[in-house]
């Protein structure tokens, strides 16, 4: 077995026991097929942004709350959206390499939700702290998000900044190389959601 499978297998039997134990939980699967994550990154001369491919993910919801969440992001379904042909060939190639990403090696990113408070009086629903896993390294983030479920379906909406240097991604930053003038790309960069699950 793979290490992306053993992984997989590893969070979906984790979270399948944790909603099961738990009377009144209801589970819900995300909806690959509904769902979309996108990327923007910016350097000194310009930005680039694009997709990235999903591969399942879970939650529960006990009275009308978010307890738990995992969602596994497929690597190597990272895409450029605003580079067309080679040069969106190009880029894409160099993300998937250990200059970046690192996608032989981690296929998958993921997200396992760690807290969640709510937040009426503000913009999103929802404050949210989960652990990122990029290139086999974990980092807790907080960030905002808005949270519904309506007729068996719970969506969750939002955006986060992450920094990429936290995980070990090096190619073109300040944080780890001097004199990059036009070269430097930005540590920061946005991932933008919108999961939208079904009940199981």
């Amino acid at each position: 077995m793979t290490k992306l499978m053993t992984f997989c297998a590893a969070a979906a039997l984790a979270f399948t026991s944790y909603a099961n134990n738990d009377e009144g939980t209801t589970r819900y699967k995300v909806d690959a097929a509904a769902s979309e994550i996108t990327w923007h990154a910016t350097k000194v001369t310009g930005e680039n942004m694009g997709t990235v491919g999903l591969l399942n993910g879970y939650m529960s919801v006990e009275d009308g709350e978010l307890i738990a969440a995992n969602v596994i992001a497929n690597m190597e379904a990272i895409a450029c959206t605003d580079l067309q042909g080679e040069w969106g060939d190009k880029l894409v190639g160099h993300l998937v390499s250990e200059d970046f990403f690192h996608v032989d090696e981690h296929k998958t990113s993921a997200f396992s939700l760690r807290e969640l408070t709510a937040t009426p009086d503000e913009d999103a629903t929802h404050k949210v702290t989960g652990n990122f896993t990029i290139r086999g390294i974990t980092k807790s983030v907080t960030f905002p998000a808005n949270v519904t479920e309506k007729d068996g379906t719970l969506s969750i909406q939002g955006e986060v900044e992450l920094d990429r240097s936290q995980f070990d991604v090096k190619y073109g930053s300040g944080s780890f190389f001097d004199n990059l003038g036009d070269n430097l790309i930005h540590d920061n960069f946005t991932v933008r959601f919108n999961l939208v699950a079904a009940a199981q």
